[in-house]
């Protein structure tokens, strides 16, 4: 059945129906009849021409040389494979990569089969709602730094021109948890006195070197080279090397000094080590052993906290 001509005095693709006595507007892009309903004519006629100018403003049919260059069917799921590539140039570290890999693989199921030059604000923005929408304002921003960068590599090599990302939200991101003060800090530290040797010097690490937990259960005694404490951080790969001299005034701590207690525990190469045990030859504290240990001097401190008390990682903010 052939399709029934439109009226010459209505605007494009707005078509009257007598027999439902209804207005219809078709989607020239899809193909697709949305009914307008028994309204007034110069209602469904305004309606027509908002909906006419929002397709010839945001539609940009596909142009012969781009179907030459198969960029007409480029989909988000073949970029995210040439991305993972890119992503493995930059020697990330094995968790991030893991990380970056769970990331690509949820938007390659969400967005996958959306070809890579036509992905829109919109489509961004719909993606990061989900996860704005269940409070997971942390996530929705992290997602939205991976597809920053994605696009903005495939603006590199070509395959797109605007990176549909910049334009959306960033999601203001609340810090729930307590800053911890060096007051509370110097009540915890106390507290820890009572816990296992190891744990007070870990503390003391944390604080004098700022790096995080799982640099701090692998620190060596043998990484200490003409009077400076080289440390290869596990989460960025990043190489540093601290001064033995390096001291803060308020806790009266230095970071030599430190390491020269930690000798005293010790008897690996491991500088927080909870002794040589039959499955652990080195003696080795897993990194959340810190954080459990932390909450037990925390609580033994007598200082009343918030819902949200800080942890171990939290000694990282007092040391910058």
């Amino acid at each position: 059945m052939s399709r029934k001509k439109y009226d010459a005095n209505l605007p494009r693709y707005l078509t009257y129906r007598k027999a439902s006595k209804s207005f219809f507007w078709r989607n020239p892009v899809t193909d697709k009849e949305f009914p307008l309903g028994q309204i007034a004519r110069r209602d469904a006629i305004t309606q027509a021409i908002e909906a006419n100018n929002f397709i010839a403003q945001n539609h940009t049919p596909v142009a012969l040389i781009e179907k030459l260059k198969g960029t007409d069917s480029f989909t988000v799921s073949a970029w995210i494979d040439r991305y993972e590539v890119l992503l493995q140039r930059r020697n990330l570290s094995v968790n991030t990569y893991k990380i970056r890999s769970n990331q690509l693989a949820t938007v390659r199921e969400k967005m996958g089969e959306i070809i890579l030059a036509e992905v829109t604000t919109r489509h961004i923005a719909k993606f990061l709602e989900s996860w704005i929408t269940e409070g997971k304002k942390t996530m929705a921003g992290a997602m939205r730094s991976v597809l920053s960068d994605m696009f903005r590599e495939a603006i590199v090599e070509g395959h797109i021109v605007k990176n549909p990302v910049e334009a959306t939200r960033i999601p203001e991101i609340k810090v729930a948890r307590e800053r911890l003060q060096l007051e509370t800090y110097n009540a915890t530290r106390a507290a820890a006195e009572h816990m296992p040797a190891w744990f007070p010097l870990a503390m003391d690490l944390a604080l004098v070197t700022g790096q995080r937990r799982e640099d701090i259960v692998n620190m060596k005694f043998s990484d200490v080279v003409d009077n400076r404490l080289y440390v290869t951080q596990i989460k960025t790969g990043m190489k540093i090397a601290i001064p033995l001299s390096l001291t803060l005034e308020a806790p009266g701590l230095r970071l030599g000094t430190v390491i020269d207690r930690c000798r005293l525990v010790s008897r690996t190469d491991i500088m927080i080590s909870a002794g040589i045990r039959k499955n652990s030859p080195t003696g080795n504290i897993h990194p959340d052993g810190l954080t459990k240990t932390f909450v037990k001097a925390r609580k033994a401190s007598g200082v009343n906290f918030s819902n949200n008390p800080p942890t171990f990682h939290e000694i990282r903010s007092l040391a910058g």
